[in-house]
């Protein structure tokens, strides 16, 4: 019987054991349920509050919200799945990697309604067991990877994965050396091939001088006229220069002894360098006018430097007659080249870019070389080879006006109606995309008092805005009516008066006005730092040496601390830098004014470190005005000094100089007034020629033409 009473009391246990871990089984469930609910509702909501901020016309405010709120919630109750993964996890993970996307630029806001009818796309795909690969290979391409990351893991997830690895061979073709053996890219490895050699032919060339059996089966399986051309050059001394001719080696037009011989005479190899070009760029075969054409620019821009422009830029300060000398009987072709080989959008080192004295000399020449047969002629000779280049190197220094009154306007309006239609690119992201259309905004400005062009041109952006790509896509549309405002005379650059004055009220904080300077690690760092150091009067401020740091503490009038990263320090300059502003911070500073000092290919590692708090941006280095939208993008208010050619410290310090001046006397500073009185200080030739490259805050049309479209 006891026994009896002990069994039952231990059943009565168990049961009430397991009924307890029932119940709390039910309630995890209901709270992890309720927590994905939260998550869900709270990630959405903060999305797509960001997202309103962007613009308030109704046509995307009705997308918007259908999307989050009808869309998202059908897909979620039809319990549409994708291997078993419930949608709404699928959606929380778009959600997320938006935000994220957006945070860090990859993205506008303007685009995320294309994207999320793409996102429909692929799941209408999936359901209907329809292959995606036409999808994604008309998607943008910064697209298709935020949706390869959404994705990631499913298994429509790989099949992006492929395409998008195929795409990105395109656009990286480094890629394919190290992909192009796998098993998923074997039915693709001629195109490949092809793509290699037309793109990155010493990787391919290399791979065959090295005797590598897997690359010398593919070429010698290959009928591309270009893997074989690319193949036979020999890896010597000479590359670079038979790398151009080697179609002509295998077509039996020049030998590579030819071409050694060319080299001896610097003018007559790169008049017939410029002569091969042409006639690759102009003949009727697709595979031949394609040849080589991004490795053949880089290489123009090498021998222009080597041939040309590097002794016209040493010999800046000596009479005309004696530093141009070396462009004498040079034909109108080899000046053209030139010019296109000085353009800083093609260069590496600003140094290697035609200073604008040297770049308008060049220019006026190349006029003068034309006027015989006409300019129009002259471009349609060489199929307006890389016209589109040319023209914006000539929207830099404001002479597409000039350039039009010189060309037929049919033919400009044809050619930039082309340029219009190509702005969407899809290989392009959305800040690439907004950078050449700050350039076509530019040009458009110069030219909107012709009425032919005007004309032709509107009807061409009315038609472009019929497109299903532009009529998807927000941005674009934004785009392309801004434009069309700026050719109708609606668009008043002169209305915005955003960065005409930089208000020392915007400088100041609770703590003392801060200025961060960043230098690095080389000869012109270490020579700018000395430079910079001379110009603080001891009168006027305080140096402490912090070490890896100086800072500079204004004695008088407005509070103001100038640090400054040392170059060439033992732990180097990102550590200093990072040391210095970890300092600056733990101190309960806020930085309101960045300075990068040193070459352009050191830009990108100082916009790393600048922050939103930032009123005024000195880009002193050359070809600074290419990076301003990044810093755009921190503070849409953000007064910026770039220069759109070759950064001097003799323009750099004076300037500098009077500008922390102004701040620490409490003087607002009127950029036009500025302006008037340095062009004026400057009085060699030398410096008068470096600061007109210079863009005061109140001079970037593009910049305002994006201020509108992004509605800033």
């Amino acid at each position: 019987m006891a026994t009896d009473n002990k069994n039952a009391q231990s059943r009565g246990r168990r049961i009430k054991i397991l009924l307890w871990m029932v119940v709390f089984f039910m309630l995890m469930s209901h709270v992890t349920i309720a927590a994905d609910k939260d998550q869900y509702s709270t990630t959405k909501t903060a999305l797509v509050k960001n997202l309103k901020t962007a613009y308030d016309g109704n046509a995307y405010l009705q997308q918007i919200d259908r999307f989050y709120f009808k869309t998202c919630d059908s897909l979620i109750k039809k319990k549409f799945k994708i291997d078993n993964i419930k949608v709404k996890v699928i959606l929380l993970r778009l959600f997320d990697v938006s935000n994220d996307k957006i945070s860090s630029s990859d993205i506008t806001l303007l685009g995320i309604p294309a994207l999320n009818n793409n996102f429909l796309l692929t799941l209408k795909n999936f359901n209907s067991k329809t292959s995606i690969n036409d999808l994604y290979m008309h998607m943008s391409f910064s697209q298709a990877k935020i949706l390869q990351t959404v994705f990631e893991g499913l298994s429509v997830g790989d099949s992006i994965k492929n395409i998008n690895g195929l795409r990105e061979m395109y656009v990286e073709p480094y890629f394919i050396s190290s992909r192009i053996e796998l098993a998923q890219y074997l039915p693709y490895q001629d195109t490949l091939l092809y793509l290699l050699a037309n793109v990155a032919p010493e990787i391919l060339n290399k791979k065959v001088n090295d005797n590598n059996a897997f690359y010398t089966s593919l070429v010698e399986k290959s009928n591309r006229a270009s893997v074989k051309a690319v193949a036979q050059v020999k890896a010597d001394t000479y590359f670079d220069n038979t790398l151009p001719f080697s179609m002509a080696i295998l077509q039996n037009r020049i030998t590579a002894d030819d071409i050694k011989k060319l080299t001896l005479v610097p003018k007559d190899y790169y008049h017939a360098f410029a002569q091969e070009i042409v006639r690759l760029y102009t003949d009727k075969d697709p595979e031949v006018n394609h040849f080589l054409n991004e490795p053949i620019a880089e290489l123009n821009v090498k021998f222009g430097n080597y041939y040309f422009i590097k002794q016209i830029n040493d010999l800046h300060e000596s009479p005309d007659n004696v530093r141009f000398k070396v462009l004498e009987d040079l034909p109108a072709l080899d000046l053209y080249f030139i010019l296109l080989a000085g353009n800083y959008d093609l260069v590496q080192d600003g140094s290697s870019a035609l200073y604008t004295s040297s770049f308008l000399y060049v220019y006026k020449k190349f006029l003068k070389e034309t006027e015989k047969d006409g300019l129009n002629k002259f471009f349609d000779d060489i199929g307006y080879y890389q016209f589109n280049s040319f023209l914006s190197n000539v929207s830099d220094y404001g002479l597409v006006d000039d350039l039009a009154n010189n060309l037929n306007e049919d033919k400009f309006s044809e050619f930039l109606g082309r340029y219009l239609e190509t702005l969407p690119g899809k290989e392009l992201s959305d800040n690439e995309i907004i950078l050449n259309a700050m350039t076509m905004a530019e040009i458009l400005h110069e030219i909107r008092n012709h009425p032919g062009l005007k004309s032709s041109l509107i009807a061409r952006i009315e038609k472009i805005e019929k497109e299903p790509v532009v009529q998807n896509h927000f941005l674009y549309q934004r785009m392309y009516t801004v434009l069309k405002d700026i050719l109708q005379d609606k668009f008043k650059y002169e209305s915005d008066r955003s960065y005409d004055v930089l208000r020392i009220k915007r400088m100041q904080t609770k703590s003392p006005i801060v200025q961060a300077c960043f230098y690095y690690d080389d000869e012109d760092a270490v020579s700018s730092f000395n430079n910079s150091n001379a110009t603080y009067d001891s009168k006027m401020w305080e140096k402490k040496d912090m070490g890896n740091y100086i800072v500079f503490t204004s004695k008088t009038g407005n509070s103001m601390k100038v640090f400054m990263n040392k170059p060439n320090t033992k732990e180097g300059s990102d550590s200093a830098q990072n040391k210095m502003l970890q300092d600056i911070k733990q101190s309960g500073y806020t930085v309101t004014s960045y300075i990068h000092r040193g070459h352009s290919y050191h830009l990108p590692e100082s916009m790393k470190k600048f922050t939103s708090s930032a009123q005024f941006v000195f880009l002193g280095s050359c070809g600074g005005y290419k990076q301003v939208l990044k810093v755009f993008q921190l503070n849409p208010d953000v007064n910026i000094i770039a220069t759109r050619s070759v950064g001097s410290k003799q323009i750099n310090d004076p300037l500098l100089e009077r500008i922390n001046s102004d701040i620490v006397n409490g003087k607002d500073i009127n950029w036009d007034t500025l302006w008037a009185e340095f062009d004026k200080k400057f009085q060699s030739k030398m410096t008068k020629d470096l600061f007109v490259a210079y863009m005061p805050p109140n001079k970037y049309i593009g910049i305002k033409f994006m201020r509108k479209v992004l509605n800033y």
